[in-house]
């Protein structure tokens, strides 16, 4: 299915500073996916809300200090305005234009690890522009898997069940929703060659149906309750639940668990080593960096793969990423 949207409409955003545009709404670490076109100050992506699909333009007007954001949104249905208020609302939640983080800076300002990275990457914040339900798919994708393959199988589900929306010269994709999934067999799944997958995908779908979840609930309560309601759903164990949770939810609380992949590079950039126990990592994070430790880490994280991203030679990096 394809659409075409056409009306737009335009607005200025001006958002907490700091803010850095690119570092927060571009992650090099993420894998490439046709959900979203990047280029430097400019941002285009679609979304589902309320049922229906919507297009986002996000150029870059400002500066981090001063930041300032053109936000041209498309749609096909004439919009109340009490409906764009809430679409308006929601943008601002998935791209943290309201979240101060001056508390963040303060507090660690001179810390020994986190500082050069806090002076590189001044004003970044967590991107999550898809939603809940999107990145639980994302989620899937990535499992068990080298990145080559994960893009393959985005694709191909993305051209079979997803939605190709065009606008503003661009073409991205918008997920299925967990009702149209849910509807799908396993062997017309498995026929996209995305192997054991297709239960996980398909069971996940109803599951998130069964257990009635709704993301804006999920935003209110406290971290710990909000994993607990996370992992109730199919499949969603605790990597996917922290993802979910920081990414998704834009909660900075979180860092209890470490995927062996990630596990050999947190060990090379917190402690110059090949392999460090994914428990001592945890144990390090949180007590160093405490209610800001998922945001703590994302710096240093995102910094070596922006480093990558930019051509620098990191060979043990290129090892792990295989894509």
């Amino acid at each position: 299915m394809e659409i075409k949207l056409v009306k737009s409409r335009q607005f200025v955003i001006k958002p907490t500073a700091p803010y850095n545009f690119d570092a927060t709404l571009f992650k090099p670490s993420h894998y490439p996916d046709p959900l979203k076109v990047y280029e430097p100050g400019k941002y285009w992506f679609a979304m589902r809300f309320e049922d229906k699909i919507f297009g986002v333009k996000l150029v870059n007007c400002g500066s981090i200090d001063d930041p300032k954001v053109n936000l041209k949104l498309f749609y096909k249905e004439r919009l109340s305005s009490q409906k764009l208020k809430s679409l308006l609302d929601e943008l601002k939640f998935r791209c943290e234009f309201d979240v101060d983080l001056s508390e963040f800076y303060d507090k660690f300002a001179n810390d020994r690890v986190l500082s050069p990275f806090l002076r590189r990457w001044r004003g970044m914040h967590e991107s999550h522009t898809l939603d809940l339900y999107g990145l639980l798919m994302i989620c899937i994708f990535l499992q068990n898997t080298v990145i080559r393959r994960t893009v393959q199988m985005t694709r191909a589900m993305l051209e079979k069940y997803g939605t190709l929306v065009k606008f503003d010269g661009r073409e991205v994709f918008v997920f299925w929703t967990p009702e149209q999934l849910a509807k799908v067999s396993e062997e017309e799944l498995r026929k996209l060659k995305v192997g054991y997958r297709a239960k996980l995908f398909i069971k996940s779908s109803r599951s998130w149906i069964a257990e009635r979840i709704n993301e804006f609930e999920l935003r209110k309560l406290q971290t710990n309750e909000a994993r607990k309601r996370l992992l109730r759903i199919y499949g969603v164990g605790p990597e996917t639940a922290r993802i979910l949770l920081t990414e998704g939810l834009g909660k900075y609380d979180i860092f209890d668990h470490v995927a062996p992949w990630q596990q050999k590079i947190l060990s090379r950039l917190l402690f110059n080593k090949p392999l460090v126990p994914a428990s001592k990592i945890i144990e390090y994070a949180n007590k160093r960096w405490d209610k800001w430790v998922a945001l703590a880490v994302h710096y240093i994280w995102e910094d070596i793969f922006w480093r990558h991203a930019r051509g620098e030679k990191i060979e043990w990096l290129d090892k792990e990423i295989r894509l």
